[in-house]
């Protein structure tokens, strides 16, 4: 960030400091000026697609003025994360930016901390967000949390491979699929094979038919293709309408890919669709987005390709938040009390959490898991919030936290409580939520 030209930052009240508002309607022409001087995007479709959010309101946009300009804006969003078989209330943070001549005086931790405050008094258990000025967020107590997970590989190479496998077009198939775009009329498909796969899985937001219906008007996909099982057929019934999975592509990149779990074959089927068409638009290779455990990855490394399962994804990172750690494992209680029971933890049993100048204990029976504040126990973990919020989220890398002394255990008894209860996780979130509209 640059340094503001001026000795000293301008002031509109008393206190030395800009007015932080709440957006209104009348402010969505200025704010699109705002971002478009300052980020060089969104686009006008994509602004107004913003807008349109089902779950958006005009004040999940905060901003700075100076006098009839806007000097600063962040814009936050509502959520409903899966995480196991629990769900968690998050919010998004996204487009924070002040003014060039503005910064250096501290307006974007103002605007920063204004918008922790809102998503914390709003509901919020976690916050995420997706950036490349990673150290800006961690010092309000941001922490990398999250993979990038994508496989890649020669379109060319992937479809010979499949083709020399017999898995694609292969005529003893005891299933017919046909691989076709998707209508309109179908979208009750895309909403019943994207919920038979989320139970249990740690990342994916939920997604209700009015954002569905938000996500298709968006466009930010170029294509979406629908597997069918059997002849295709125009069926206004989505109940008779034979479509077992779905892939959705922006380019070379398949950003989401899904069927239904007793048509796992769709799968390389849509995959092979997609590789068709990046060879007739001359593209020379085919990106999957996809859980680190899918089972494609294997199948496009083994076609020559690689698989990228790291933080960082040129330059950019994802980040989480939690204001409120006695709300988050409360709100875990049923997931933590299922691993207590499916790895046979003797219980009762009290595990205790130092975080920082933080205490919290966790009680676990064998009817449930009790959490408590600023409660000693002789059993606990010594850890950094950063460290925390990875552990309850499943991103923790246990051995480097132990090996670099971020992570001390009082006990030998609450290490091995603590992995069982808070083990490492697949957590992704899929891209295709994120995709600005082109």
């Amino acid at each position: 960030m640059s340094a503001s030209t001026s000795s000293s930052p301008p002031t509109e009240r008393r206190g030395g400091r800009l007015p932080m508002l709440a957006a209104t309607p009348g402010d969505h022409p200025a704010i699109y000026h705002f971002l478009t001087g300052v980020f060089q995007e969104p686009s006008r479709q994509e602004f107004k697609a913003s807008l349109e959010d089902p779950f958006s309101e005009p004040h999940d946009r905060l901003l700075l003025k100076h006098g009839l300009r806007i000097a600063g804006h962040v814009h936050l969003t509502h959520r409903v994360m899966q995480f196991g078989h629990s769900q968690l209330p998050v919010a998004g943070l996204g487009w924070l930016g002040i003014l060039p001549e503005l910064r250096g005086w501290g307006y974007g931790h103002d605007l920063l901390v204004a918008a922790e405050k809102r998503m914390a008094a709003e509901g919020a258990l976690v916050g995420l967000l997706r950036t490349r000025i990673p150290h800006f967020f961690r010092r309000t107590g941001w922490a990398l949390c999250g993979r990038h997970s994508y496989s890649q590989a020669g379109a060319r190479v992937v479809l010979s491979a499949l083709l020399a496998r017999g898995m694609y077009r292969h005529r003893r198939r005891r299933r017919q699929l046909s691989i076709r775009p998707w209508r309109r009329v179908e979208l009750a498909a895309l909403v019943r094979i994207y919920r038979q796969n989320l139970a249990g899985t740690f990342g994916p937001l939920q997604r209700t038919e009015a954002y569905w219906q938000w996500l298709i008007r968006r466009k930010a996909y170029d294509q979406l293709y629908v597997a069918l099982d059997g002849p295709d057929l125009l069926e206004l019934d989505e109940a008779n309408t034979p479509i077992v999975g779905y892939a959705a592509t922006r380019g070379e990149r398949i950003v989401e890919l899904l069927t239904a779990p007793d048509c796992r074959g769709a799968a390389v089927q849509l995959l092979a669709r997609a590789c068709d068409d990046a060879i007739e638009r001359d593209c020379h290779r085919i990106t999957l987005h996809a859980p680190p455990e899918h089972r494609l990855h294997r199948l496009i490394v083994s076609a020559g390709g690689h698989q990228h399962d790291h933080e960082a994804d040129h330059g950019e990172v994802l980040m989480t938040r939690v204001w409120d750690p006695v709300g988050l494992l409360r709100a875990l209680g049923p997931e933590l009390h299922r691993r207590a029971e499916l790895a046979g933890l003797p219980r009762p049993i009290e595990l205790g959490l130092l975080v920082d100048d933080d205490r919290y204990r966790l009680i676990v029976t064998k009817r449930n898991v009790k959490v408590a504040a600023y409660r000693n126990s002789r059993s606990h973990l010594q850890m950094n919030v950063a460290d925390f919020t990875r552990l309850v989220l499943g991103h923790l890398d246990w051995h480097n936290a132990i090996d670099t002394g971020r992570l001390h255990a009082s006990t030998a008894l609450a290490l091995k409580a603590a992995r069982t209860l808070f083990p490492p996780l697949p957590l992704w979130r899929p891209p295709f939520d994120d995709l600005r509209a082109q």
